[in-house]
């Protein structure tokens, strides 16, 4: 049986990195991920510039 847990990732490079890095963090932490969702996209400005790229993602673990 699967369950679906939400993380949140980040990165400074932008949105497909910070999905890598979330569902990253399971894997690292020995979870076994089997797909997952990107569910939310967000980010931060600071003086005009991008400063920060998050992604909210549903991952099947088992």
């Amino acid at each position: 049986m699967l369950r679906m847990i939400e993380v949140i990732g980040s990165s400074e490079a932008g949105y497909s990195e910070a999905v890598r890095a979330a569902v990253q963090q399971l894997i690292d932490s020995g979870e076994e991920v089997h797909f997952f969702e990107v569910i939310e996209q967000r980010g931060a400005v600071r003086d005009g510039q991008f400063k920060e790229f998050q992604a909210k993602v549903k991952v099947a673990v088992e």
